[in-house]
């Protein structure tokens, strides 16, 4: 299912084995990639932008730079296809980032849980969390200390109050996880 102003290009590399999706976020002519997941090519990104208008690609970008989620091949490539994209790596955001499409805006928000780069990006109501799983301060890993977990969640539930903006659906990156009308600050 994707949201208004969101288009899922697909599962990669394989939908049905736990694949990460990968999105075109689009408003106003403009739009950004979001996951860039082995499999993933600059043919598949084109095919996407064609099917909703051909918006011209401003930014890309990922929820965290584990290999699932930024393939490192497939980065460079679309690097050489789309050069006058901003390329926006997960470790390089800090805080809360506004970026804009069509005069919309897209946040990209700091907040290592299952990673050290872990970014939720909101946009027209939605956050994509990535691997972060919402409700609780556990992790499947322990690549991020619980102290750090811990600010990350109240960064989190903090966002609305900083920026104004509301976030009514969530969702994860690998596309098992959609939660409509959430109350934000209590996840």
């Amino acid at each position: 299912m994707s949201p208004p102003g969101w288009h899922l290009l697909g599962g990669f590399p394989d939908p049905a084995d736990d694949g990460v999706g990968s999105w075109l976020l689009h408003h106003g002519g403009e739009a950004l990639l979001l996951e860039v997941p082995p499999g993933l090519t600059p043919d598949v990104v084109r095919s996407g932008l064609a099917a909703i208008g051909n918006p011209a690609l401003l930014h890309v970008t990922a929820s965290h730079g584990h290999w699932d989620h930024l393939d490192r091949a497939g980065w460079a490539a679309l690097r050489r296809a789309f050069p006058a994209a901003d390329f926006v790596r997960p470790s390089a955001v800090g805080g809360d980032r506004r970026l804009s499409l069509g005069g919309e805006p897209v946040w990209l928000v700091k907040a290592p849980k299952h990673s050290p780069s872990d970014v939720v990006t909101a946009f027209r109501g939605v956050a994509m969390t990535g691997d972060i799983e919402l409700g609780s301060l556990d992790a499947v890993n322990r690549e991020v200390p619980g102290a750090v977990r811990a600010a990350s969640f109240a960064w989190l539930r903090g966002f609305p109050a900083r920026t104004g903006y509301r976030v009514h659906t969530v969702m994860s990156a690998h596309l098992n996880d959609y939660r409509a009308e959430v109350d934000w600050p209590s996840l």
